[in-house]
């Protein structure tokens, strides 16, 4: 059915998090093809109707100037339509916003945690965890979560564990990340390179959390950039010997003698151009690289000389003339 949306109660808009992908995604769908799933309610007084899923799409249609939103209403009360959506997203949603849903049905709803655990067929120490959790993550943390500046996953895998060690530093890099939005990766680094600091080094990064992360950005684009130029490289390497065989293969097969003998004067130019500019790229190659491993190359691919031969065991063209080649000495 069509509601409109000035009909519609948003009561449960702080169970959800923002997610700024996924409404980007959501937007441009309702652009290209409009509203394909209805978003669920369930009836109010004076012919209203209070939200229970589709806070995403109900915002984003407002913002493109809707009057309207297509519709499911279910016939239970809000507190059972929000356990039946619990039940049929499954594991979608994050922990933490589990934990406001089950904060939700404890102080709005009245309902023990037994009576919670039973309808939501959890344990009760599963529904005791995430109060934990919902009480662990200071207010600030759970606004900007909220607001999409934090994923849930970041504020649960690494935050957390964060404040239960240092409140106090956990606080101070939260104040530091501002207004910026940070992701899962972001955070996960923030947190890898906290573990691994010293003192000094935790209090640092923890008032500068987005300078860390912009000099860390810088450096992996140095390394990688380095990391292309040497594949290129070796790519540039690989084709210069595969012109080499193609080149052999031509001269052995392609070209006959009597084209090489016409030819001579420009082929042999065209060699030594190619002798001259291999000599200088290998001797440009080995200038750079570590004197060991230079010379184990060179070594390996141009043999050094062996030195004056010792030929005082060798026959020489006297004694052939002194004894000739039939006598016995």
């Amino acid at each position: 059915m069509q509601i409109e949306l000035h009909q519609l109660e948003l009561r449960y808009a702080g169970l959800r998090a923002a997610e700024p992908a996924r409404q980007r995604r959501l937007l441009s769908s309702l652009c290209e093809v409009g509203q394909q799933v209805p978003v669920v309610v369930v009836a109010a007084p004076a012919g209203r109707y209070v939200l229970i899923d589709g806070y995403a799409r109900v915002e984003i249609l407002g913002k493109l100037g809707r009057d309207t939103v297509e519709a499911t209403v279910w016939p239970l009360s809000e507190s059972e339509a929000l356990i039946a959506r619990f039940h049929l997203e499954g594991c979608a949603r994050s922990t933490l916003e589990q934990a406001w849903l089950i904060e939700h049905l404890a102080k709005d709803e009245g309902l023990s945690l037994d009576e919670i655990a039973r309808r939501l067929c959890r344990s009760k120490s599963w529904v005791s965890r995430r109060l934990g959790l919902r009480k662990a993550l200071w207010p600030q943390v759970q606004d900007k979560v909220a607001a999409g500046q934090i994923p849930p996953q970041a504020a649960m895998k690494y935050l957390l564990p964060l404040a239960r060690a240092n409140g106090a530093h956990a606080r101070t890099l939260v104040a530091g990340l501002g207004k910026e939005r940070i992701s899962v990766r972001q955070m996960g680094r923030l947190f890898a390179a906290y573990r691994a600091a010293d003192p000094v080094g935790r209090a640092r990064l923890c008032e500068s959390p987005l300078l860390f992360l912009q000099v860390e950005a810088h450096a992996e684009r140095a390394v990688k950039d380095q990391a292309q130029g040497i594949a290129r490289l070796i790519s540039d390497l690989g084709a210069i010997a595969g012109l080499c065989g193609r080149a052999r293969r031509r001269a052995l097969a392609d070209i006959s003698v009597e084209e090489f003998a016409v030819a001579h004067e420009r082929i042999v130019s065209a060699l030594r151009s190619a002798r001259g500019a291999a000599a200088t790229l290998d001797a440009e190659i080995m200038a750079r690289l570590p004197d060991d491993r230079a010379r184990a190359a060179q070594s390996g691919l141009c043999p050094a000389r062996q030195g004056q031969r010792d030929t005082s065991d060798c026959t020489g063209p006297r004694d052939l003339a002194q004894h000739g080649p039939g006598d016995p000495a």
